[in-house]
C-alpha cells in the first residue's frame, strides 16, 4: 500500500497548511505534532469523532447504525418491528472499495405504496429541505412493480446497489426486473442522507427508481419512472417522475449487485 506522504501532492500539501494556518495552526504547533507520536495519535482519533470521519467512503452510514436507525423509525411510527422476516443472511455485506456501491437495508411495510411513502418520509427528514411534484402519486392506482416482481409484505434483506449504472440512459431501455432495487433506492437515500447532499452531477447522479412504474398526470398509464435528485442550491432533496422513455445526462439507472 502506497504511503500517503507518496499520495499527496505539492498543491495538497500547500492547501492542508494554508487551511491549517487559517484556523488557528501555528508552526509551534506543526513542530509539537511532528516530534510527539502520542499527541499526533490522539490529534487523529479526534477527527475520527467527527461523523463525516465515520462514514464508509464519507458518504455512508455504518451498517450497524442503519440497523440501529431502522428499528428506531420502526418505533417512532408505531410498526411493530417483529413482524418483519429476513429474506436471506440477517449479516449485512461488507461494503466495497467502489464509492458508488452502498449497503442497503431494504424493508417493506404491508404495502408497496406504504413501504414508498415511509421511505421517502424517512428521506426527507434526513435534509434540510424537499420537494415532491404533486404528480408523483403513491397510491395503488398510480404506482406498481414491474411485471414479473412479487410484493412480499413485512420483510428485510441486506443489498447492495451501484449507483451509477446507466448514466444519461432511458429506463426503459436499461431496466431489468432481476437488477431494479425498487423502494430500496428510497431506504438508500433515508439511510445514507449524506450520498444524497454529496450529489454533484459530476462523480455522483440523481437516480431513477428501477422497479417501480407510475401513471403522471396526462401521462400513458404507468408509463413513468419515479426519480430522486438533490437541488444544490436549494439543498431540496426532490422526488420527480418522468416518462420511462425519456433520458437526462444527470440521472443513472442503479442495478443490484451482487
Amino acid at each position: 500500500m502506497a504511503s500517503l506522504a507518496s499520495e499527496i501532492s505539492g498543491t495538497q500539501m500547500v492547501e492542508f497548511f494554508s487551511r491549517f494556518g487559517r484556523f488557528g495552526g501555528s508552526m509551534t504547533k506543526v513542530q509539537k505534532l511532528l516530534g510527539d507520536d502520542a499527541l499526533m495519535g490522539t490529534w487523529v482519533k479526534k477527527l475520527d469523532e467527527f461523523p463525516e470521519f465515520a462514514l464508509v467512503h464519507g458518504l455512508f452510514t455504518k451498517t450497524d447504525l442503519v440497523f440501529t436507525n431502522f428499528i428506531a423509525r420502526c418505533v417512532e411510527k408505531c410498526i411493530d418491528f417483529d413482524k418483519f422476516s429476513w429474506i436471506g443472511s440477517e449479516t449485512a455485506p461488507e461494503f466495497t472499495d467502489d464509492p458508488e456501491v452502498v449497503v442497503v437495508l431494504d424493508a417493506t411495510l404491508d404495502t408497496l405504496q406504504n413501504t414508498f411513502d415511509f421511505a421517502w418520509a424517512w428521506a426527507v427528514d434526513g435534509q434540510d429541505d424537499k420537494w415532491r411534484w404533486e404528480g408523483m402519486v403513491s397510491n395503488p392506482e398510480k404506482l406498481v412493480l414491474f411485471d414479473g416482481l412479487e410484493f412480499k409484505p413485512y420483510t428485510l434483506r441486506w443489498v447492495k446497489i451501484k449507483l451509477n449504472t446507466h448514466i444519461g440512459k432511458r429506463p426503459i431501455d436499461v431496466c431489468n426486473p432481476k437488477s431494479a432495487p425498487g423502494c430500496a433506492l428510497l431506504f438508500m437515500s433515508a439511510e445514507h442522507p449524506a450520498r444524497i447532499k454529496a450529489t454533484d452531477y459530476e462523480k455522483r447522479f440523481g437516480f431513477w427508481i428501477p422497479g417501480l412504474k407510475c401513471t403522471a398526470p396526462g401521462g400513458k398509464p404507468f408509463a413513468s419512472v419515479p426519480g430522486v435528485d438533490f437541488d444544490r442550491d436549494d439543498r431540496q432533496i426532490r422526488l420527480r417522475s418522468d416518462p420511462a422513455d425519456r433520458a437526462y445526462d444527470d440521472l443513472a439507472v442503479p442495478s443490484l449487485q451482487e
